[in-house]
């Protein structure tokens, strides 16, 4: 339960990331990172694993939300899912940092753990 919490938290949080126009690539990846850490943290376990899906839940979200929009009304079925698979595709390389992320945060809780 923790680590599916920890999972749809940092995935949510980076969704709204996605709705801001205009925004820096290195913020958008330090965003990412932090949340993925945040994740892997909170996770206990699995870190790296938390750290991914959070990404891919946080675009698969954004996703979700601006193909089923009004500005998306022109759209075919056939649109939309190949959108949805082009997002899922790119964000591939912010997915390989979230995992990183996420395996430090989790080591970064075992050490806190640790000195206690």
């Amino acid at each position: 339960m923790r680590f599916a919490l920890a999972v749809v938290v940092a995935g949510v949080t980076q969704m709204f990331l996605y709705f801001i126009p205009g925004v820096v690539v290195l913020t958008a990846i330090l965003y990412v990172v932090l949340a993925s850490l945040g994740a892997g943290f909170l996770s206990r376990r699995r870190g790296w694993l938390a750290g991914a899906l959070s990404v891919v839940l946080g675009v698969a979200l954004y996703g979700i939300a601006t193909f089923t929009s009004t500005s998306a009304a022109g759209q075919t079925l056939f649109d939309r899912v190949q959108g949805e698979t082009a997002l899922i595709v790119a964000i591939a390389p912010y997915a390989v940092i979230g995992a990183v992320a996420g395996a430090l945060g989790e080591g970064l809780r075992a050490r806190a753990l640790a000195r206690r």
